[in-house]
């Protein structure tokens, strides 16, 4: 009895103990631990592997192994804690999973279906609340296009291969080729983008992706840039205005359409017929829009509202207070 005992002791210090180690534990180094032989171990490991629930199948037992002297131990969904979730978690989740089937770009319905199903019975009494809330709530799907680029560019991201796009700035009718290095993807104030190395302007750019024309693959690998964020990216570079962002309305003449380039300001473009634009671009306060409008010079100008041209004229005469002009 003692001994049956010992072995009980063994098996219910080894699941949580190797459990918490990923990197697995030496299996020599555990049974001098436990006291025992490393044969009397391994008896005790194969044991183990056969710990399940009655009815279950081979996918809900503990997934214990032993691999170059080290012991591994995964547990099944079903011996550990219930997943509990709030109808508002429930909600957030479904409707990630609804934005994944409807964006184009991840080609597994049937999978997130069963995950979604999942989700619901692990809601339980609250799946029907859980439901209408994510039903609630519209995500827009892109157009046929867009999902195909979408999808090749996430594969390119994955893979770390160069690509070349055809693309068709707002400042100019025809597309550009772009050898192009996609380091990820961001959805943002209802666009998707995609950020990555530009070889033509030889720095890292965003670019709107139902703005590329043409995707061609060049069998080419490449390296992403050391220390690059993509999510740090997106909030250092990528802006979603506030309820109290006021919409500022900025001039450009064809000098400036030119040398914006592709690098223009999250906002509307309308180009006009003298090669010039207007961008309407939305501001939680004017300091960014009238220090991007002076370093343009006299080939910009803020249009509305007051309150802007205002704040325009105030910068305006500091400068000239402080340069003594």
């Amino acid at each position: 009895m003692r001994d049956v005992s010992q072995k009980l002791r063994r098996l219910l210090y080894i699941v949580p103990y190797v459990a918490k180690h990923p990197e697995g534990v030496d299996v020599d180094a555990l049974a001098k631990m436990l006291g025992a032989e490393r044969e009397e171990m391994l008896a005790d490991l194969e044991l183990l592997s056969q710990v399940g629930p009655p009815d279950g199948d081979p996918g809900e037992y503990l997934l214990v192994s032993v691999e170059e002297g080290r012991v591994f131990v995964d547990l099944a969904h079903r011996l550990t804690r219930p997943l509990r979730l709030t109808p508002a978690e429930g909600a957030a989740l479904l409707l990630g999973i609804k934005a994944l089937r409807e964006s184009g770009i991840a080609p597994f319905d049937a999978a997130m279906q069963s995950a979604e199903s999942k989700l619901l019975k692990a809601l339980g009494r609250d799946a029907r609340e859980a439901e209408t809330l994510a039903t609630s709530t519209v995500v827009a799907e892109p157009d046929a296009a867009v999902a195909s680029h979408l999808r090749a560019l996430v594969s390119a991201a994955r893979k770390s291969e160069r690509v070349e796009i055809d693309y068709a700035a707002a400042s100019r009718a025809q597309a550009e080729k772009r050898p192009f290095d996609p380091y990820g993807i961001v959805h943002h104030a209802g666009e998707w983008y995609v950020v990555g190395h530009c070889h033509k302007r030889g720095d890292i750019r965003t670019f709107r992706i139902d703005r590329i024309a043409a995707l061609h693959p060049t069998g080419q690998k490449f390296e992403r840039a050391a220390g690059f964020d993509l999510e740090a990216y997106r909030r250092e570079r990528l802006y979603v205005p506030s309820a109290n962002s006021v919409t500022v309305k900025v001039r450009l003449d064809p000098l400036a359409v030119t040398r914006i380039g592709a690098n223009w300001p999250v906002g509307d473009v309308t180009m006009l017929d003298d090669g010039s634009a207007e961008l309407d671009v939305d501001c939680d306060g004017f300091e960014w829009v009238t220090q991007w409008v002076l370093g343009l010079g006299r080939h910009a100008a803020i249009l509305g509202p007051e309150e802007a041209r205002q704040a325009m004229r105030q910068r305006i005469t500091r400068l000239r207070t402080e340069l003594g002009v």
